[in-house]
């Protein structure tokens, strides 16, 4: 290096300084250094310098004319050769070399500001390298930016070069430097509550790396509203050089619950605006942010109420329920009651009787296939449209305002209550009168009438009598039950009335 920059030197230029009288057949001068000869330079040699003078013809009393060498570090020492020509001083060359071969001293090496954060660089720094050159001075020193890699022990070196070309011994600084911001990781203190929404506050927590300074501080987060399908959670981690990142985390949030706007059964009342068997009730509602995603379908089946009331609720996708909304309506899904269903059977009627449950609104009864009473609610009915001997059967249908249904049924039979004799019967000699007997009947009243006047009376036990010794014509008689003691004179209604004719 020292062999190059030195023939750079030698080559650049020769700066001869040549007396008033000097001429062209004057004296010349070489230069050697290195092992390279040429014309002397005006620059500096950083290596020894042999100064050779080359005299004109017919020279005489050379002065100062010999090979002369520099070998110390100089800022200037001239070199004069002069000769006479002819017994006269004619010529005369001044040659000045500079030398100087010892590196220059760099002295210093120092940053352009102090670290930016705790004893860290995070982004580029100049160091400068000062330093002092005794002979040739300094021409330049380092400066260089240092902008990375990233390193704990990050470390620049510089040197000074001076005049001469020579190069001082290399200083270094050794410093940290981390110019990369960490990574951040948004943490969440919880998953979602429903379906990727959150409906109440959640905090989040920012979490970050750095390979080389490592992380200083991260800040946190909470989120509580407003709603808004695409809202984030913004935070920052900063490394211990100072850098600092900043991350963000989505989220879709709905706190607010949705509104139960409707309802509506799944079909009509079944009856005059009542229900009589189960019905479904749906719900329909609206929310703003996160819409809905169910709402209730609710089966009512109970209990018969006529103001009976549904409640069901709507779902957001966020999980937040509405309010109740409610669905009126009558409900009854309960027969009415119809029991204790008799028939008493008589001469051409039959008489039924019943107890019916006051919800009653409608009856029917039909014997047979034919309908014969179809109207409000009673509570017993005598079918006189019959014939004796016919056996007849009976269905009673009770309906009630929700139209819901009873049903009983029976069979009867009607006759006549006094069996013998029949009616306007000729008979001859004793006369045996029979007639129905009476459930718990403990005797009976027979009373026997003649044109007007009554002719007998008389308190069987049983349903029968025998009438001797009639005289002829013709009898009316009537027989009533008795209950109890005959004392008590508790008598049931007439069982019935008939006629006969006694002939001789």
């Amino acid at each position: 290096m020292k062999l190059r920059l030195l023939t750079i030197a030698v080559l650049a230029a020769t700066a001869l300084v040549l007396p008033a009288a000097a001429h062209a057949d004057g004296i010349t001068a070489t230069c050697t250094a290195g092992g390279l000869s040429t014309g002397c330079s005006s620059s500096w040699y950083t290596t020894d310098v042999t100064v050779s003078f080359v005299l004109p013809a017919g020279s005489s009393n050379p002065q100062g004319c010999g090979n002369q060498t520099l070998s110390s570090d100089t800022a200037g020492t001239v070199f004069i050769c002069s000769v006479s020509v002819s017994g006269s001083q004619c010529c005369r060359l001044d040659v000045t070399i500079k030398r100087d071969a010892t590196p220059p001293t760099a002295s210093a090496i120092a940053a352009d500001r102090e670290p930016d954060a705790a004893g860290w660089y995070n982004h580029p720094v100049k160091v400068t390298v000062t330093g002092t050159d005794a002979t040739s001075g300094v021409a330049s020193c380092s400066v260089v930016t240092y902008g990375g890699p990233d390193s704990s022990s990050a470390n620049v070196g510089g040197s000074c070069r001076d005049n001469a070309g020579n190069t001082s011994a290399t200083q270094s600084l050794g410093f940290k430097y981390d110019g990369t911001p960490p990574s951040v990781t948004p943490t969440p203190s919880r998953g979602p509550d429903s379906d990727g929404w959150y409906n109440h506050g959640v905090d989040v927590a920012f979490k970050g790396s750095d390979a080389t300074s490592g992380i200083d501080s991260c800040t946190s987060g909470t989120y509580s509203g407003p709603d808004s399908a695409s809202t984030n959670v913004s935070g920052t981690c900063r490394d211990a050089a100072g850098n600092a990142a900043a991350a963000s985390f989505a989220l879709r949030y709905d706190a607010t619950a949705p509104t139960a706007t409707g309802s509506a059964a799944d079909r009509a009342p079944d009856v005059g605006g009542w229900y009589n068997h189960p019905v479904v009730v749906t719900f329909a509602g609206a929310d703003a942010t996160s819409g809905i995603a169910a709402c209730d379908s609710v089966t009512y089946s109970k209990p018969d109420d006529p103001n009976a009331s549904v409640a069901g609720r709507c779902r957001d996708a966020a999980g937040n329920v509405s309010a109740p909304g409610s669905l009126g309506l009558k409900y009854d899904a309960t027969p009415p009651k119809l029991t204790d269903l008799a028939a008493t059977a008589a001469n051409q009627v039959v008489s039924l009787t019943w107890k019916d449950s006051k919800d009653i609104a409608h009856l029917a009864i039909q014997r047979g296939t034919a309908t014969i009473y179809d109207g409000r609610a009673v509570s017993s009915f005598a079918d006189k449209r019959v014939r004796n001997g016919t056996r007849y059967a009976y269905t009673l249908t009770a309906t009630d305002a929700a139209g819901n249904r009873a049903k009983a049924k029976i069979v009867a039979e009607p006759a006549a209550a006094l069996i013998a004799p029949r009616q306007e019967a000729h008979v001859k000699g004793v006369v045996t009168l029979r007639w129905r007997a009476v459930p718990k009947a403990s005797y009976y009243n027979v009373q026997l009438w003649r044109k007007g006047a009554k002719v007998l009376t008389t308190w069987p036990s049983v349903p029968v009598l025998r009438v001797p010794h009639l005289q002829a014509g013709r009898y009316v008689w009537h027989v009533w039950p008795g209950f109890g003691a005959r004392r008590l004179h508790h008598f049931g209604s007439l069982i019935g009335t008939s006629s006969f004719l006694v002939s001789r």
